[in-house]
């Protein structure tokens, strides 16, 4: 289950989407959590009143994790039911999609293994409740301090990969990846192939 983050369903998400299914030789479904209605990359500067109340919005309303969670486990009960064939699911999430695969990772999880890459909101409560095995890939636009603290309260529990990709920006492996820049292309396809390679050992 790959959730794509605030700015919806891209390209390059379903080119990752692409590389994690032949890598894995697996089914990977991604959601659409915004019904077409993500948020604008317009917003992202914030630099006017108008883009801070449309982005606060959003995320008030159609970003909100706890409703966006709710969502994902009523879509992974259907996915149960449409491809019994399927015997573990795992679930990786970018930027906000990174958000609700944390929160799916602990308590009675429906996944075997999550994963983030350039990961937002992080709360370390979500982290100590973490109980399955868990992949981070970070750039080095997210705040160092919290990861480290994140990376420690589920080390202490599960069997984690954390990694700086040290040349990257947030957003490098979703919507904002720049695939005709060499080295994002490069840190992309790697990125992938990490969370694949991570993801096989415990599907």
């Amino acid at each position: 289950m790959l959730v794509y983050d605030i700015f919806g369903l891209y390209p390059q998400t379903i080119q990752g989407a692409s590389i994690l299914a032949q890598k894995l030789e697996c089914l990977v479904i991604i959601p659409d959590f915004f019904r077409g209605k993500a948020a604008s990359m317009d917003w992202v500067a914030m630099d006017t009143e108008e883009k801070r109340n449309n982005m606060m919005t959003f995320f008030g309303e159609n970003a909100s994790p706890e409703k966006n969670l709710s969502t994902l486990l009523d879509i992974m009960k259907q996915s149960e039911d449409l491809y019994p064939q399927v015997k573990s699911w795992g679930v990786l999430g970018l930027c906000w999609g990174g958000k609700l695969a944390a929160l799916a990772s602990g308590g009675r999880s429906y996944f075997k293994v999550s994963g983030q890459a350039h990961p937002s909101l992080l709360d370390i409560a979500d982290a100590k409740a973490t109980n399955i095995p868990h992949i981070c890939l970070s750039s080095p636009e997210e705040q160092a301090d919290v990861l480290k603290e994140y990376e420690q309260a589920m080390r202490a529990n599960v069997d984690v990969e954390f990694e700086l990709y040290e040349t990257m920006f947030h957003g490098w492996m979703g919507s904002r990846a720049n695939m005709e820049n060499e080295q994002n292309s490069k840190e992309f396809t790697r990125g992938y192939e990490q969370i694949a390679d991570f993801f096989n050992v415990h599907l």
